[in-house]
């Protein structure tokens, strides 16, 4: 699940000199570390001032069409997602260039952290955002292995999904930058509330009860159905249980806030 990042000076030559051919010889850098998604993730610093922020996967690797999808979709995004600047295969890579932001590392999640608000108004307009019909994959694609069958219904919407608000998601600047669309979908608009939700508990340490008061200022989970939000902090509690069965390291604390939270609407 975790992918194994290296640093830009293990990049392949030909891959650094296609990057190159693009921004130009004279940069420095800084190596990101919160991305899990990512073999490559480096800030290069231009001259003047400009920051573009690259990602990648070897062409082969088993996620490498996370790219793609973040590629696909980043013509539809919001002006709080970072802009894709260019892409490229070069050296047995594919890499995305993304407009550098100035922010924050990641949001503070904590019972108070003073970036809550912000990102809870992010959150209220992804809400009512329509998908592009560019063939993202759907609520149910991500989550339907953990339902019964007859649930399909209440995961299905029209709404963009982001699907990821952790905290190291989100970038406090000039504005609140939602990066890393890699799991973009398709479904109904309370959803990325849900997971925030839960991120809320692992992220930010916040019992269920606190964690439940932000999720339900994002007006399209506080209308949603408590059966479709059952079923979905469920699914997404099994499918972290399933990663630790499968010898995840490292993903104890985050199986324990996804359980904790799903049975918090569990007993609701």
């Amino acid at each position: 699940m975790r992918v194994e990042h290296i640093g830009w000076g293990q990049l392949p030559d030909q891959a650094r000199a296609a990057v190159e051919s693009r921004v130009g010889a004279a940069y420095e850098t800084a190596e990101m570390t919160t991305g899990e998604s990512s073999g490559i993730a480096t800030l290069l610093f231009l001259p003047g001032g400009t920051k573009i922020f690259v990602k990648g996967l070897p062409v082969e690797h088993e996620r490498a069409e996370e790219l793609e999808r973040e590629a696909k979709v980043s013509l539809f995004l919001p002006g709080y997602a970072p802009k894709l600047l260019w892409q490229l295969e070069a050296g047995g890579w594919r890499l995305l260039g993304f407009e550098g932001v100035t922010a924050t590392p990641w949001a503070d999640f904590t019972p108070g952290g003073k970036h809550l608000a912000p990102v809870a108004k992010v959150l209220r307009e992804l809400s009512t955002r329509q998908a592009p019909d560019i063939g993202l994959m759907t609520a149910w694609d991500r989550w339907g292995y953990y339902c019964d069958p007859e649930a399909e219904p209440l995961l299905t919407g029209r709404c963009l999904l982001h699907t990821d608000p952790a905290a190291t998601n989100f970038l406090i600047g000039d504005r609140t930058w939602l990066v890393d669309w890699a799991w973009a979908a398709r479904g109904p608009g309370w959803i990325d509330a849900a997971l925030w939700g839960f991120r809320l508990v692992l992220d930010g340490k916040q019992p269920p009860e606190q964690a439940a008061e932000w999720a339900l200022t994002v007006t399209a989970f506080a209308d949603a159905p408590r059966d479709g939000v059952r079923v979905l902090v469920e699914a997404e509690a099994r499918s972290w249980e399933d990663w630790k069965e499968y010898g995840v390291a490292g993903i104890g604390p985050t199986v324990e806030a996804a359980r904790l939270w799903a049975d918090f609407w569990g007993a609701g």
